[in-house]
């Protein structure tokens, strides 16, 4: 986490993020009612959801860039990973609209810091930053600024809708914000909405003589399960400066249950390089698999080579049905 925000930069954010809602933007907009802001062709796009229509959850989340969007669409679209798991697919900062007793002793400072009252249920304005691997946290001074910015044209897209510009969101339109270089002007216009695809690196092992060695192992028709999974709790470490959520990777056999191997996966661990490690252990202890399946196109980009040149099948499922047993114990146990 980088340098604290300045009161005057938590002013400025708190200024725009009241004017939002006293606007009521859920009372006419459904969470996936996207708006997109465009600063400009050299910056990713950011897309802002609104929450609260349902009635539960009064929220803006603000996804910037295109890993961000594509994760955003991930949780928004997939109905079969366990929810505990999802998280992995979350990188955004959040505006609540919440009450009084969610708020950290840090964050009620700031709001009595800036002489703000607040009262009532889903009336305290607070904000967190979810990112892969961490515990929601409070946002730097980057991250204060940068969401000021783009609360400030949500604003105005908003704004523009309030004057007439319409848009057909059920029909997969977004309200997209963008900055014209010609006119030097922002404006607001209606435009299809788009999912963006990720392309994961897809790791290729030099070291031939070790894919040698894997190769003349035994071949079995053993199925194996792999994910880097996300325990349901949070460690506060002072070696790091945000909370962690603990990443373990798991190898599991598919037919017993057996859980074969497992790694925590710290913030400085290479993933590629623990990956490989239980799989290649694995191998040259109890020979080549016929299958492994893993959670996510992300583990198997990471396999995708190794296991062409060994001979090994990779599939993805979101669900586990080993590991997503293993870790519902784990949580069981108060862990």
């Amino acid at each position: 986490m980088g340098k604290e925000a300045s009161l005057e930069q938590w002013k400025k954010l708190y200024e725009v993020a009241i004017k939002l809602k006293e606007m009521k933007p859920w009372e006419s907009l459904w969470d996936m009612d996207l708006i997109t802001i465009l600063p400009s062709e050299k910056e990713e796009p950011c897309v802002c959801s609104i929450m609260g229509k349902a009635g539960n959850c009064y929220a803006i989340g603000t996804y910037i860039g295109f890993y961000a969007i594509h994760g955003f669409f991930q949780l928004a679209e997939n109905n079969d990973m366990p929810p505990d798991q999802l998280i992995r697919y979350q990188n955004n900062i959040m505006c609540y609209f919440g009450d009084r007793e969610e708020l950290t002793t840090k964050e009620l400072k700031v709001i009595k810091d800036l002489g703000l009252k607040f009262r009532g249920r889903n009336n305290w304005i607070f904000f967190r930053v979810f990112e892969q691997g961490y515990a929601p946290y409070t946002p730097d001074e980057k991250q204060v600024i940068k969401l000021t910015e783009i609360l400030q044209h949500l604003y105005m897209a908003i704004k523009a809708m309030e004057k007439g510009l319409t848009v057909d969101f059920e029909g997969g339109n977004t309200l997209v914000r963008r900055f014209d270089e010609e006119s030097v002007l922002w404006i607001n216009y209606e435009a299809p909405m788009f999912n963006p695809e990720v392309e994961y690196n897809i790791p290729v092992l030099q070291d031939d003589v070790c894919i040698q060695r894997l190769k003349k192992q035994k071949n079995s028709k053993e199925k194996l399960e792999l994910d880097i999974a996300y325990l349901n709790s949070v460690i506060n470490d002072r070696a790091y400066d945000k909370p962690l959520i603990p990443r373990i990777c798991i190898l599991a056999d598919g037919k017993t249950g057996m859980l074969l191997d497992q790694i925590f996966i710290t913030p400085e661990d290479e993933e590629v390089n623990v990956v490989f490690n239980i799989v290649f252990n694995y191998i040259m202890q109890r020979g080549i698999p016929k299958t492994i399946f893993v959670r996510d196109m992300y583990i198997k980009s990471i396999l995708l080579d190794v296991c062409k040149r060994i001979g090994i099948d990779l599939e993805v499922k979101t669900r586990l049905k080993n590991i997503d047993e293993f870790l519902r114990s784990f949580s069981k146990r108060g862990f």
